[in-house]
């Protein structure tokens, strides 16, 4: 999708392929014109998040998401912020960042990296 400028715009549903430690998620994001960004399937069973997105560049950009965490009852159990970095080719973006991780009480349990390849919806 290209703005007014013939840039590309993250803007749009993506299903993303991500890698945290060895271990291969899948889950759906989704940016809005105006800058939100959204967790809307996973990666874990129940997740969901919402944050924001700025461009950096003519073909790059970056987000940042909380993504709560729920046991398998369906009780809040933590939460994710995620930093990443995107760059955008055609109907792809791949990315890079760190997750910290905290438990359902604010504490930080760890700090993980995570690469990501999306593909537009």
């Amino acid at each position: 999708m290209d703005d007014t400028t013939g840039s590309t715009t993250p803007a749009g549903t993506w299903t993303e392929h991500l890698t945290v430690e060895g271990q291969s998620y899948t889950s759906t994001l989704r940016f809005t014109e105006s800058g939100r960004a959204m967790i809307l399937a996973g990666p874990r069973p129940g997740s969901v998040g919402a944050g924001y997105w700025d461009r950096t560049g003519p073909d790059t950009f970056s987000f940042r998401i909380v993504e709560l965490e729920f046991d398998e009852g369906g009780i809040f159990s933590g939460w994710v912020d995620i930093d990443q970095t995107g760059v955008l080719s055609g109907d792809t973006f791949t990315c890079t960042g760190i997750s910290h991780v905290y438990d359902a009480n604010d504490r930080l349990l760890t700090s993980v990296r995570a690469e990501g390849r999306s593909t537009r919806v």
